[in-house]
């Protein structure tokens, strides 16, 4: 039994790395999910802060709107994500015929149609990840406290975005963690501002 579950490993891996090699899997993937996580990250710190300056706050309501607004994110980004990658992959597919001279199938057609379920499966999780990390204060705390504790912690996050966003690009880490926190800082000056409850 043990045996069999480590070939089925091995052999799912071993597919694994055909289709990225053939897609490029893992790069557009790590892509989908800075893009996703910082959404997530951003979504939920702008309601938590439209939250507290209607004046009307409770635990229970940023949990459930914010549980809310990051399903409909992941929703949302998932769907959008495995349309466009349909259309991506379809045209990576016709470029490659177009230079083969021939029609492709098998691996190769495999190949494209994983790189869309994985792409849109990523970028469904990833701002849900993003999303539900600051709501975990208000999970613990009174929602005056977790506010502040939210906050830090959605900054903490954009900042670790921009800071793997910064390795991925090959550019300065820090002054990419610290553009996605102005990114963010910006963001909820905005709303804070246009807020049109205060």
């Amino acid at each position: 039994m043990g045996n069999k579950f480590l070939e089925l490993l091995r052999n799912i891996f071993d597919k694994y790395k055909i289709y990225s090699q053939i897609t490029d899997i893992p790069s557009i993937s790590r892509r989908y999910f800075v893009i996703g996580y910082f959404d997530g990250v951003l979504t939920i710190m702008g309601l938590i802060v439209g939250a507290h300056l209607s004046g009307e706050i409770s635990n229970t309501l940023i949990i459930g709107a914010g549980f809310a607004t990051a399903l409909a994110l992941a929703v949302s980004s998932g769907f959008g994500a495995y349309e466009a990658e349909i259309i991506e992959q379809s045209i990576k597919k016709k470029e490659l015929e177009k230079a083969m001279l021939c029609e492709v199938g098998g691996v190769i057609e495999t190949a494209h149609r994983i790189a869309v379920y994985i792409s849109a499966f990523v970028h469904a999780v990833a701002p849900l990840i993003g999303a539900l990390i600051p709501l975990i204060p208000y999970i613990i705390f009174s929602a005056n406290v977790a506010y502040y504790d939210s906050l830090a912690i959605g900054f903490l996050s954009l900042f670790a975005v921009g800071f793997s966003f910064g390795r991925l690009s090959k550019t300065n880490v820090i002054l990419a963690g610290l553009k996605f926190v102005l990114a963010g800082l910006i963001t909820l000056t905005i709303i804070t501002v246009l807020n049109p409850v205060h």
